[in-house]
């Protein structure tokens, strides 16, 4: 990536935006705008301060780093209008990244943030397109959109005529993508990133936030669930973050990538019956954990601390007992010759993915 951008960021306090920012920084001599929620006790500067000085980038901060006071859920991205000036001054490229990814979340919530949070990034794109000179969009999404709760091949540049949802994230990323779709055929230079479950670094597990796949894992190592209807040889579909980051700021820098859909996922997703083994095999203290066939599985069999678990962990089923395959055609093309492979997802990589999280006291296994 050697042209030189200026771009506006949403979501760089999230997992995947800080691993952009810190990457863009290291990799390229891009400005950057963030745009930040002011929080009750930090100011949008501190916040950004903070994040950079975590990756001793704070040197960049007010020169190669601007920070814009904003937010998501407000019309315009609650942006000032003396901000929204100097951003039609510069601004190159928008990164869309910031998303509510909680599988639990609110169906209020979701459409919230991730729907309407998307059209008014999209409104500001069009803004900065007509206004400024804007010359490029990027929406990560969710290679999810398809919904979990199906048997399904999901392409690149298709969106499923019946996806059948799990939980309200994955809907609201539904709608935002035709939204940004939409937008695409009316001239927006689009581009959308599809990552799978994002986890920890392929070579370290570092990871920002325990989410998505980890409350599972903490659940069944702490002896919490203790009965999941899924079958040994279920996949799940899990992408480490180094790869989404590369993939994506790689694609990112090709003119051809406009107009298209990109999956960042495992070609070789882990099983269950992978994490089961791995699991008893490295920490033997670990708690067991029974699989009861889909078919036959009742909740009302459960006691009641086990119902309760089961009940939170209900928006999360669709992703272990996934059935979806993704196509990765345009994903193929765009690194061929790179360098950038498709990550690796054996249990060697699980057991990673583990001991960085029993490292930082997530898990707690005897």
């Amino acid at each position: 990536m050697n042209k030189f951008r200026t771009i506006l960021m949403t979501g760089s306090t999230g997992v995947l935006g800080r691993e952009l920012v810190s990457e863009l920084l290291k990799t390229t001599e891009d400005k950057l705008f963030l745009l930040i929620r002011r929080k009750k006790t930090q100011t949008h500067w501190a916040r950004a301060r903070k994040q950079l000085t975590a990756t001793n980038q704070d040197v960049f901060l007010g020169t190669r780093v601007q920070v814009i006071q904003g937010d998501i859920s407000l019309p315009g991205l609650g942006i000032h209008s003396d901000d929204l000036e100097t951003l039609e001054r510069e601004v190159t490229h928008l990164f869309h990244a910031a998303a509510l990814t909680t599988l639990n979340a609110s169906e209020e919530d979701c459409l919230h943030i991730n729907t309407q949070g998307t059209e008014e990034a999209l409104k500001v794109a069009w803004h900065l397109k007509q206004k400024g000179k804007l010359e490029r969009f990027f929406y990560f999404s969710t290679a999810y959109v398809a919904g979990s709760l199906q048997t399904y091949c999901a392409r690149e540049d298709e969106m499923a005529r019946e996806p059948a949802f799990a939980n309200f994230y994955e809907a609201s990323k539904y709608q935002a993508e035709k939204k940004v779709r939409a937008a695409m055929t009316q001239g927006l230079s689009a581009t959308i990133f599809r990552p799978s479950i994002v986890v920890g670094d392929s070579t370290t597990g570092e990871v920002g936030e325990f989410n998505v796949i980890y409350p599972f894992i903490k659940l069944f190592a702490h002896g919490i669930l203790k009965k999941l209807p899924t079958r040994p040889e279920n996949s799940f579909n899990i992408v480490p973050i180094d790869f989404v980051i590369q993939a994506s700021l790689h694609i990112a820098a090709q003119e051809n990538s406009i107009g298209k859909a990109y999956h960042l996922v495992t070609q070789n997703p882990p099983t269950i019956g992978m994490l089961v083994s791995m699991s008893q095999m490295e920490y033997p203290g670990m708690a067991r954990m029974e699989m009861v066939d889909p078919a036959s599985f009742k909740k009302s069999d459960l006691d009641l601390i086990e119902k309760a678990v089961y009940e939170m962990l209900e928006p999360y089923l669709g992703y272990l007992n996934d059935h979806l395959t993704f196509d990765s055609s345009n994903t193929i093309q765009a690194l061929e010759g790179s360098g950038i492979e498709f990550p690796n997802t054996n249990d060697a990589f699980l057991k990673i993915l583990c001991q960085y999280a029993v490292d930082q006291g997530y898990l707690v296994v005897n």
